[in-house]
């Protein structure tokens, strides 16, 4: 397996998915993530990570079994070791073609793999109920006037929204040409996020986070109102993922409208 930074058009075609734009966007080069492929020229499966998912998910149809079992070994002397390298005991992994997962479920059928589903929502339309902030907040597009705002040291806590937009994107100038954000603001603290962290084609995958001590008073809401309002103006679709055990997550995207899209698994199991 041979780490990558970009891949030939005809590469890219074997192993992007659109209903998985978190991991296609990278294989794609829309957005940063780490990638790695059995093939420079003719890749049939890839190793994907994404910051913004803090997980590896598996592309590509191979159809030889021996391409699985050199995967495997991949995994084994060099991902493993990195990844306990870093203090990380176990390994955390979405398949995307169905073809595939009974595959990759095979060659660690000596593993104890546990898994979780995920579900997939989407938003076509925009929000057009009431939507209140909370007293004591103000919400801001994160545009090139907020970056500024941002870079200049004016919140005290710039790494809760810098970190995520740039290991998801690598620049500001590729965030705000490809994606949208906004945050919430107390005082001089943001307080809680909504980004795109990916993209593929016309649709954007949702990261969002409030800090804990400001939970549980509508910010999440409120932040995805405006998220999905500026796709359909920006003619994007906002996708939005959460585990079946994230049922604040689940109620949030289906009160602002989501619509369930798919359900997809994750799998992990210890190394």
């Amino acid at each position: 397996m041979f780490k990558v930074d970009k891949l030939s058009l005809k590469a890219i075609e074997n192993l992007t998915y659109d209903d998985s734009p978190n991991f296609s966007g990278i294989v794609a080069g829309e957005c940063k993530g780490d990638m790695w492929v059995d093939d420079l020229d003719n890749p049939n499966i890839a190793l994907v990570y994404s910051f913004a998912a803090d997980s590896f998910s598996i592309l590509g149809e191979p159809s030889n079994i021996q391409i699985y079992n050199k995967f495997k070994d991949f995994l084994l002397d060099n991902m493993f070791h990195q990844l306990k390298g870093k203090g990380i005991d176990y390994f955390e992994f979405s398949v995307e073609s169905e073809k595939t997962k009974p595959y990759i479920l095979h060659i660690f059928n000596n593993q104890v793999i546990q898994s979780e589903d995920e579900y997939i929502l989407r938003k076509t339309d925009k929000y057009n109920g009431n939507n209140i902030v909370p007293d004591g907040y103000e919400i801001f597009k994160v545009d090139y006037e907020f970056l500024k705002k941002l870079e200049s040291g004016l919140f005290e806590n710039k790494d809760f929204l810098a970190e995520r937009l740039l290991e998801s994107w690598g620049t500001y100038d590729n965030f705000l040409n490809k994606s949208i954000g906004y945050v919430a603001v107390n005082q001089n603290e943001i307080v809680a996020v909504i980004l795109g962290t990916a993209r593929f084609k016309n649709i954007i995958p949702i990261d969002i986070e409030t800090e804990n001590s400001h939970r549980k008073k509508g910010l999440a809401f409120a932040l995805a109102c405006y998220f999905v309002n500026e796709c359909i103006d920006n003619g994007v679709i906002a996708q939005w993922d959460c585990m079946d055990s994230n049922i604040a997550s689940r109620k949030t995207a289906e009160r602002v409208g989501f619509q369930f899209f798919k359900k997809n698994k994750v799998y992990w199991f210890d190394i």
